[in-house]
């Protein structure tokens, strides 16, 4: 057996509430919120879609670390280390200790939470939606393939893996403080969109401007904590300190 200790909340009313599931072989963090909510308490809430870690619906706090339900194993929960605390104060500045028969569930922080651990995702897709996530096409499309080299493919394929799920967005610490920041996945994008030969140069300059803010870039701190809890290792840091001197080269030329 698994004990889930799961916070739970309804409007106002805010409390923890455990479950003694069935541990079952390969079963996810996902699957005994299935046998929770299907076999001992129906009203419990949480977002799913493909099971997968692909859709990023099911993320949440699990023992204070952003991480996707669908992808944590219960059998290799049970093997994390005491020292996994460490990880828990650079995501969450809380430190917990660690029982292996139990499994504390939280929403992910930094957003609103609807019920239990259903959190309002509009804000996030919304501050992603700011920075215009789409190809501005150059005029001269060719009529065939529209070609990349090999390098700038591989350097914007990490950017594209990012799947939304808004754990980068939970463990950040200016998102904590600041409704306006942009946040980790929003600057990725980006970046990846920067990066792309296929957009034209207004655009690139249109997204730099926007993000070229304390909401924007310069408003990040660099703890890395983002790197740290993304499923697709996209590395947002990376791409903010990449337009940080995109934007800083753009600055000099025209001063000189």
């Amino acid at each position: 057996m698994i004990t889930l200790k799961v916070k739970r909340q309804e409007e106002e009313n805010v409390w923890y509430q455990e479950y003694e599931v069935e541990d079952r072989p390969g079963m996810t963090v996902l699957e005994a919120l299935f046998y929770a909510q299907e076999k001992l308490d129906t009203s419990l809430t949480f977002r799913y879609a493909c099971r997968g870690a692909v859709c990023g619906s099911c993320s949440m706090l699990i023992n204070r670390i952003p991480r996707l339900a669908c992808k944590m194993q219960i059998s290799e929960m049970r093997k994390e280390p005491t020292n996994e605390g460490n990880l828990e104060v650079l995501i969450t500045n809380k430190k917990t200790e660690i029982d292996n028969n139990v499994i504390l569930i939280e929403p992910l922080p930094n957003l609103r939470v609807i019920r239990d651990l259903v959190v309002d995702m509009e804000p996030f897709y919304s501050l992603v939606e700011d920075i215009k996530p789409w190809l501005e096409m150059k005029e001269n499309v060719p009529e065939k393939e529209n070609l990349m080299d090999r390098d700038t493919q591989v350097k914007i394929e990490q950017y594209t893996n990012c799947i939304l799920c808004a754990l980068c967005h939970g463990s950040c610490p200016v998102a904590a403080k600041d409704k306006q920041y942009y946040g980790p996945a929003a600057l990725a994008k980006a970046w990846r969109f920067y990066l792309d030969p296929r957009e034209n140069e207004e655009s690139k300059q249109e997204r730099l401007a926007i993000v070229d803010s304390e909401s924007g870039v310069w408003g990040c701190d660099t703890v890395y904590k983002c790197v740290a809890v993304c499923p697709k290792k996209v590395a947002p840091t990376l791409a903010i300190n990449e337009l940080r001197d995109r934007i800083e080269d753009k600055k000099e030329k025209g001063a000189k």
